[in-house]
């Protein structure tokens, strides 16, 4: 493996993959709309098709972050998820196919609810959001247009590459830092795991050309409550926590607004590794916004483009 093409850039999932893979790979990127200016990494014009895409890089694998890979607790990822997800994974994976590409899609674990925790691949506990049964027929379409491909189902956090904005978490630490208060749901549950320790997992699956339906996830369940708490420990800033929820009288009913922490014994045992830790993971997050990692997701702008093919 020695070429890799990653979709989806403005995703904390697409931005921090690419980053950490370009370590090892050449690493393209590609964005509909906009060239990220990720070091190491070339980007792709947004205008280039999905078959021309691969044509000018011909990747070995191309990692799928669509707005399925968008942590299921960020507010505006519901907002990105509609009907036209289904059809884009698709188109992707179908050209993957035809060109014997290996493929990727990174996807969520707000497809699941509780009242169970710890969703197996095949748990029947799954969200009846239009959101989440929208994202179980992206997983499907893409299924059908490659059978070998991989899904990896998950729950995000990192940093954000996008300069004209920041990403939940930079937005959740500095909602503490100005207010000192913690305000967050203490109902809903997921296993967080930080974008790089994704990349790491991603990284050995590729090598072992795995494919199926797989879940990755941090070893521990926490509430959004509990991991704000943590996160601003790990920053070392004061904070006071308000909890108003007590009790459920009913199910959740939103996308990610339940249980939907993840089993990961099948992904452990198919390539023998061992789910990180948040604290591990939130460690490991201080030190990218101390080390230059985070500058360069950002970038300076000066784009360093693919030329196409003639």
């Amino acid at each position: 493996m020695d070429k890799i093409l990653v979709i989806g850039v403005d995703t904390i999932a697409g931005a921090n993959l690419a980053l950490s893979l370009s370590e090892k790979y050449r690493v393209t990127t590609w964005h509909p709309e906009d060239k990220f200016d990720i070091a190491n990494c070339d980007a792709l014009d947004p205008a280039d098709a999905p078959r021309s895409a691969i044509d000018n890089t011909k990747p070995d694998w191309v990692i799928y972050c669509g707005a399925a890979a968008c942590s299921s607790w960020d507010q505006e990822s519901t907002q990105r998820i509609d009907e036209s997800i289904v059809a884009k994974a698709g188109d992707w994976a179908s050209v993957c196919e035809e060109t014997k590409t290996r493929f990727v899609m990174v996807s969520s674990d707000g497809v699941f609810t509780g009242p169970w925790m710890f969703h197996d691949e095949e748990s029947v506990g799954q969200c009846q959001s239009a959101q989440a049964m929208t994202i179980l027929a992206a997983e499907e379409e893409v299924l059908h247009a490659a059978p070998h491909a991989l899904i990896l189902r998950t729950n995000v956090f990192g940093w954000s590459a996008d300069p004209a904005r920041n990403g939940w978490l930079e937005n959740l630490l500095g909602e503490v830092e100005m207010r000192r208060i913690v305000e967050q749901d203490s109902i809903r549950h997921a296993t967080p795991i930080l974008a790089t320790d994704l990349a790491a997992i991603i990284e050995r699956a590729c090598l072992e050309n795995l494919s199926g339906t797989f879940h990755v996830a941090g070893a521990e369940r926490v509430s959004p409550l509990t991991f704000t708490q943590r996160l601003s420990d790990q920053f070392e800033l004061p904070w006071l926590s308000i909890r108003k929820e007590t009790s459920l009288n009913e199910l959740p009913k939103e996308f990610g607004a339940g249980e939907s922490s993840l089993q990961t014994k099948e992904i452990r045992k198919a390539l023998c590794v061992a789910m990180p830790l948040l604290s591990e993971g939130l460690q490991r997050l201080r030190e990218q916004s101390e080390n230059g990692f985070r500058e360069k997701l950002v970038g300076n702008r000066s784009y360093k483009t693919v030329t196409r093919a003639a």
